[in-house]
């Protein structure tokens, strides 16, 4: 009996010069992978473990090293055969090294709702499948999972629809309260991420990028995260332009989630650290707001409301529709905005309510980010920070 390809590859924690290459296959002991810079002759060989999973599959994982960077380089995964289990290479682009300023992205959250019960996670797949070669990373904004983030529905509500997705860009991902059931149980024998799994950082080119867990919107181990967090934010390194905060839930926001108070209390940090920009789920919708700091808005509503040269604060923005949508299935309440949770007038810069996911480019000292819907792939917002 040869082992078979349950769960294709997907990469993991694309960092500096390595990037972790996971697959699932029904049996195996021995994990594998070739792999040569494409265009190249000369294959290399790199060998990993196998582990006996949660559902008793076979997971493999294969580490590469010594990359050259924001290089496109070839693979084909092997278990226990000489044979690849894939009948063509994928591909991917190694990270880009410290220096370098020009990538993209994308971001979004709350994927993972069957399809059965309205959602569509499928149609994302399907939409950024389109980029795989322009983007270098993503970032899953929790609620990866629904109802309950088990570890026995992750192929059939995410991994079935990502084939054309996941073994051509690295995803880093967060905890949502759907995926806080039993998450060392679960969770974390999905994804294999730096530091703690919980919260983590990385460099990325001139990018600082922090992930934070929210657990149920009081944040987890809250005391222990934001003194990890001072310390994270207080020593970036000084090539880092740009400062990304990515995490669940939102803190001040007009969809018609409330405000969640713990994630507030982090604006100050957000400000002390020169935070530009916050990325969340949670709210499935999707919104941008203008840049503001712990006492609200910083700027009044501007003409175009899209460039922000120097601006004062961080922009905050929801991406909160991947896979579902207020109003539709498992989530029928009927969408209409909430004023009532603004406390601030000149808060919101832009909302659409669609599925979406957000696309960022960043040039040096410019990012730009694009709403994208993920059916039309039509885009609903466009907005850009600039620096001097």
């Amino acid at each position: 009996m040869l082992p078979e390809l349950v769960r294709k590859p997907y990469l993991q924690s694309a960092i500096a010069d390595s990037v972790s290459i996971l697959w699932r296959t029904n049996i195996g002991q021995e994990a594998r992978v070739d792999y040569r810079v494409k265009g190249k002759n000369n294959w290399q060989t790199a060998k990993g473990l196998t582990r006996k999973t949660n559902t008793n599959l076979i997971e493999n994982e294969v580490v590469l090293k010594q990359l050259k960077p924001n290089t496109i380089y070839e693979y084909s995964v092997f278990t226990d055969h000489e044979s690849p289990l894939n009948k063509s290479p994928y591909h991917f682009t190694s990270p880009v090294s410290a220096t370098d300023s020009v990538f993209s992205f994308f971001a979004v959250g709350d994927i993972g709702e069957p399809v059965d019960d309205g959602g569509t996670p499928d149609k994302l797949g399907e939409a950024l499948a389109p980029f795989v070669d322009s983007l270098r990373f993503g970032l899953l904004l929790g609620d990866i999972i629904y109802p309950d983030g088990k570890s026995e529905v992750y192929d059939e509500n995410l991994f079935q629809y990502f084939g054309s997705v996941f073994p051509y860009v690295p995803v880093f991902t967060v905890l949502g309260n759907h995926d806080w059931h039993e998450p060392q149980q679960n969770y974390m024998k999905e994804w294999k991420l730096p530091g703690n799994e919980h919260y983590y950082s990385f460099d990325y080119g001139n990018v600082h990028f922090t992930a934070l867990d929210t657990k149920n919107g009081e944040m987890h181990d809250y005391d222990k995260q934001v003194e990890w967090l001072k310390e994270d934010l207080a020593n970036i390194p000084e090539s880092a332009e740009w400062r990304v905060v990515f995490l669940h839930h939102n803190g001040r926001s007009c969809t018609y989630k409330d405000d969640y108070e713990a994630v507030v209390s982090l604006y100050t940090l957000f400000d002390e650290y020169d935070v530009d920009l916050v990325l969340n789920g949670h709210a499935h919708t999707y919104e941008r707001l203008r840049p503001m700091n712990a006492n609200g808005p910083t700027m009044e509503q501007v003409l175009q409301d899209s460039i922000y040269s120097n601006p004062t604060g961080f922009v905050s923005i929801t991406v909160g529709s991947g896979g579902k949508l207020r109003g539709i299935g498992s989530d029928p309440t009927p969408w209409e905005p909430s004023p009532e949770n603004c406390d601030y007038p000149n808060l919101v810069a832009a909302y659409t309510h669609d599925w979406a996911f957000l696309k960022l480019d960043v040039n040096g000292k410019v990012l730009t980010g694009t709403a994208i819907t993920t059916e039309g792939n039509q885009v609903v917002d466009r907005f850009s920070i600039e620096k001097n």
